[in-house]
């Protein structure tokens, strides 16, 4: 047996370490990953192994087993998976290289060109948000929103103003009829579009007491909630440039979308919310008439009717004095009927102007307080404009009053005058 020599050693070569993709879900040897540019990563290596970066940098067809064209966008996705970052100008050098026929060194395929010369010493720290794709989209996000905080109009402002003043109106009135707030734990975004959708479920006269009823309505609220988000996420899917890759993505979002429809109108027809099955559709309330007497029963401020303004209305006057000319016209009446109504009006007459006169006082005390609280709340800015009334266009009706007896007054002393 041949001696060993006494300055050699027998080393013992270690196994090369593996690590798991959880891309493909498979366990791979270090050399299989490409260098993590991440310092905090501590095994060095990428989360993603080479040959799932090649499929989704060459767009690999599972259904044929073929790779497809190489684009910018699949390289992209590909590097933001990496953590690697993207430059336009080893782009085009890597496009020009893979081109090249005289080339020597000529890779197969874009992708491999570019992987090996991002992998240069000064590209080796570099990650993804230090990219041209990542600066430009910054630079862009930060410009535009300095264009919109610098270029917003008075209308943009009034609008969102008017936005919240709704939201926040349509979720006072949520919490007074139900007695909690139902979307405390939703995002702050989605809240005015849960609240606004609720009330029109909601009784507005108070009755809620069904829960069963109340419970769906919430739950057919957030459906349609869900229903809206899942076509942003089918539109985004179906806009990406690797759409081909993304029909099973796809198609638990459409699952995903049916199974809350049919929930929802399963609910909807359970509870009698929808208006096919709806138990109140028989009772009128969509009528004009319904609608006017779900106003009075609110006794909502803007709900009255002003019948003041009816009454004094130049064309209801006429009306009236047209009706009454026509109804004297009819009547064929003697002396001694007309002596009737005379004694009778003036009995109206008299009883009529003491309660004028009385409420007529009582109006002015009530308005000289009433003048003094206005001041009051001003000064002390707790009145709100809207609930105001003008006073001037209140006691307008008075001033035709006022003329026609000022022309009668005239009139007469002209006669006194002639005479």
């Amino acid at each position: 047996m041949a001696a060993r020599s006494p300055g050699k050693r027998m080393v013992k070569k270690e196994a090369e370490p593996k690590y798991l993709c959880p891309y493909c879900n498979k366990e791979k040897k270090a050399s299989e990953f490409y260098m993590s540019s991440d310092p905090l990563v501590m095994t060095g290596k990428t989360t993603m192994c080479k040959e799932c970066a090649e499929k989704i940098a060459r767009n690999w067809d599972g259904r044929t087993g073929e790779f497809g064209d190489c684009t910018k966008a699949s390289v992209q996705e590909a590097l933001e998976r990496l953590d690697k970052p993207y430059f336009d100008k080893i782009w085009d050098a890597s496009y020009f290289e893979y081109i090249n026929d005289n080339n020597p060194k000529r890779r197969t395929n874009i992708w491999a060109s570019y992987i090996k010369n991002i992998g240069m010493p000064q590209y080796k720290t570099l990650r993804w948000r230090d990219g041209d794709l990542f600066t430009n989209y910054k630079e862009m996000a930060l410009k535009q929103a300095q264009q919109e905080v610098g270029t917003a109009s008075s209308d943009e402002i009034a609008k969102n103003q008017e936005i919240n003043e709704e939201y926040e109106k349509n979720r006072s009135d949520v919490i007074r009829l139900l007695g909690y707030d139902p979307f405390e734990k939703e995002q702050e975004e989605d809240k005015p579009l849960l609240y606004s959708q609720l009330i029109g479920y909601l009784d507005t006269s108070g009755e809620n007491d069904d829960m069963m009823r109340t419970s769906s309505a919430i739950t057919i609220v957030r459906g349609f909630l869900q229903q809206s988000k899942l076509d942003d996420m089918i539109a985004k899917a179906m806009s990406s440039p690797n759409v081909a890759n993304k029909s099973g993505e796809i198609k638990t979002y459409l699952d995903s979308k049916q199974k809350v429809a049919s929930t929802v109108s399963q609910l909807a027809e359970q509870s009698c919310l929808s208006l096919k099955h709806n138990k109140n559709q028989s009772k009128g309330e969509n009528t004009w008439t319904g609608k006017i007497k779900k106003i009075k029963e609110l006794n909502l401020r803007e709900g009255e009717v002003n019948g003041f303004d009816i009454a004094t209305c130049k064309g209801m006057q006429q009306v009236m004095d047209l009706s009454n000319a026509s109804i004297l016209k009819q009547l064929a009446l003697d002396e001694s009927e007309y002596s009737s109504i005379i004694a009778e009006q003036r009995k109206l007459v008299t009883k009529l102007t003491s309660e004028r006169d009385s409420y007529k006082e009582i109006s002015r005390i009530l308005l000289r307080e009433n003048l003094d609280l206005k001041d009051l709340l001003s000064e002390n800015d707790l009145l709100p404009s809207e609930d105001l009334t003008d006073l001037n266009e209140l006691f307008s009706a008075f001033s035709d009053i006022e003329t026609e007896e000022e022309v009668q007054e005239d009139e007469q002393s002209d006669e006194n005058q002639d005479s």
